[in-house]
């Protein structure tokens, strides 16, 4: 008997994307290069790359007392290096001109000043999204995708019927999917529906080469004009308000692939079994997930889109886009589904909250007390500016395809086509990225050349010294003594003569040599010619020839 029905899952990004994972790129974990492209780098990528001369100028920084001083002499650091650091990254992302204009201007300053002197650093953390650690590439994980779909089912049971007196949100869900116990609490999870659904994370399936990602800024705007009593427009809730995201990137065709499974159960038998399962009208099969997130996030978008080209601040083009993906979407046939989700941080309060029960809570001035309402009052959205106003993007906008597990995965040419031109800039990102590959591997390998080049001359000065050291142990004492008088052979004493007090040294040498065997009267004649020859004293001059000549040797 079938105990599942498996899907393949594949996922093409609508707009950014941001599944948070708690993490964040520190100013001291990463740089933006001269190019606009985001450079994360490793600690031991750091010590390879730096100098001597950079690293104790580091270590002169960590050494220093904790603080911002500290943190804002760190973020200079690294971006004076930033040259360096970009031939150790292990992550390039592009990065949206106006990030890259906010990065230059705050990059190791000060933010602000307060009254009581505590200096504020502007830290510039990215939050990051989730990723796989192995390849650093985006992940969507199967909570996300499942919790969404988990919205849209129970929207579509509730039939936005207004809420009743609640105890809680699990006893308002197990309500709706009737899997509460006698006592009318939410702990005969056995019957939870969901559990017989389950989402693997989904991995990135696009070229590897390809940006999976980009750094945006979430600004806040508001959906009503308010003017302030200049006549000015407010359009957020505080001024600068905004957040840095590392984003999935839209329009990025299947980028994410995974699974979706589907228990089957056998048809109820009696009461007591029926009370052990899920009961059948909660049995969900494919085609009722994709009717029920249609049904729920489709009217949530195409209201959205009417909302921010109200107020100017939707990209048209992206909006014209999304209208040929319904129409796609109508269009598609075959064995599989294709349905909206909308996942992650900024979905908006209406995505995540059902028709009809829906109360968001609305924080009011100071010492006002909050109010209750259908909607939110602002939205987040994709920005390259902070400042920004048009060409906003909205974020969170998947479009899910499910095909059955063992049957052929058919193209869809008409979406890949409504994608590519939004991959221009990846395309050319992939393309810069595999050219700067390539130096950076010659750089890297001309690096190394040099290391090892200066290893080898270490290794052969080090042999060297151990077999001068040896040989000078072989030496008799007599030897040594001539030795040390060879090494005052200097650049300074060159060429003068016998009024050198070296002369007189080698001179009482000789006289005093007479008596020594004939193997040290040898060594002596060698080093007393290398001395004189130093001093620049001729080989016809006739007190060097009787002073060698007193040696009694045959040469």
């Amino acid at each position: 008997m079938k105990t599942h029905d498996s899907y393949h899952l594949f996922l093409t990004p609508l707009s950014p994307v941001h599944i948070g994972t708690g993490e964040s790129y520190e100013p001291t974990q990463y740089v933006i290069d001269d190019e606009g492209v985001f450079n994360e780098f490793d600690t031991g990528g750091v010590m390879r790359v730096l100098g001597d001369a950079d690293r104790r100028q580091l270590l002169k920084i960590v050494e220093g007392k904790p603080g911002t001083d500290m943190i804002r002499d760190l973020q200079r650091f690294f971006y004076q290096k930033r040259a360096l650091l970009v031939d150790e990254a292990i992550n390039c992302i592009p990065v949206l001109a106006g990030f890259t204009h906010l990065y230059r201007q705050r990059i190791g300053q000060v933010a602000q000043q307060e009254q009581t002197g505590l200096k504020l650093i502007n830290r510039l953390e990215i939050d990051r999204c989730a990723y796989h650690p192995g390849t650093r590439k985006p992940v969507m994980y199967g909570s996300s995708l499942k919790g969404s779909i988990r919205t849209a089912l129970l929207d579509g049971v509730n039939q936005g019927q207004p809420a009743r007196e609640q105890k809680g949100l699990h006893e308002f869900q197990g309500r709706l999917f009737s899997y509460l116990n006698d006592r009318g609490r939410p702990t005969d999870l056995e019957r939870d529906p969901l559990r017989l659904l389950q989402i693997s994370d989904a991995g990135w399936a696009a070229p590897r080469e390809f940006p999976a990602a980009e750094v945006y800024l979430a600004v806040n705007r508001k959906k009503a004009l308010v003017r302030d009593r200049e006549g000015r427009e407010v359009r957020a809730m505080g001024e600068n308000l905004y957040q840095i995201l590392e984003c999935v990137s839209g329009w990025q065709y299947r980028a994410f692939s995974g699974q979706l499974n589907l228990q089957c159960l056998a048809a109820a038998g009696d009461g007591r079994q029926r009370d052990r399962r899920t009961l059948p009208e909660f049995r969900f099969d494919l085609a009722d997930i994709a009717k029920a997130c249609n049904n729920f996030y489709r009217p949530i978008l195409k209201a959205e889109i009417q909302e921010l080209k109200n107020r100017g601040y939707l990209n048209s083009q992206w909006a014209e886009a999304i209208e040929q993906v319904f129409g796609l979407t109508k269009q598609r046939t075959g064995n599989g589904v294709t349905f909206l989700l909308r996942v992650g941080r900024h979905s908006g309060a209406q995505s995540v909250t059902l028709n009809g029960v829906r109360k968001i809570r609305i924080m009011k001035g100071r010492g006002q007390p909050p109010e209750q309402a259908e909607a939110a009052k602002t939205w987040w959205l994709a920005a390259s500016d902070k400042d920004q106003s048009q060409d906003l993007l909205p974020f969170g906008w998947v479009l899910m395809e499910a095909l059955p597990m063992h049957a052929d995965i058919p193209d869809w040419p008409e979406l890949e086509a409504l994608c590519t031109p939004w991959r221009k800039s990846a395309l050319e990102f992939a393309a810069i990225q595999r050219t700067r590959l390539a130096e950076r591997e010659q750089r890297q390998i001309e690096r190394q050349k040099q290391a090892d080049a200066l290893r080898q001359q270490a290794e052969a000065e080090v042999q060297a010294e151990a077999t001068e050291s040896a040989r000078i142990a072989s030496l008799s004492e007599n030897q040594r003594e001539l030795e040390n008088l060879l090494a005052r052979c200097t650049p300074a004493n060159r060429g003068r003569g016998p009024g050198d007090q070296l002369y007189g040294q080698i001179r009482e040498k000789l006289q005093s040599g007479i008596e020594w065997d004939e193997v040290d009267r040898r060594a002596l004649y060698d080093k007393a010619v290398a001395i004189f020859d130093h001093l620049g004293i001729a080989r016809d001059n006739k007190n060097r020839k009787a002073l060698l000549r007193g040696l009694g040797l045959t040469v």
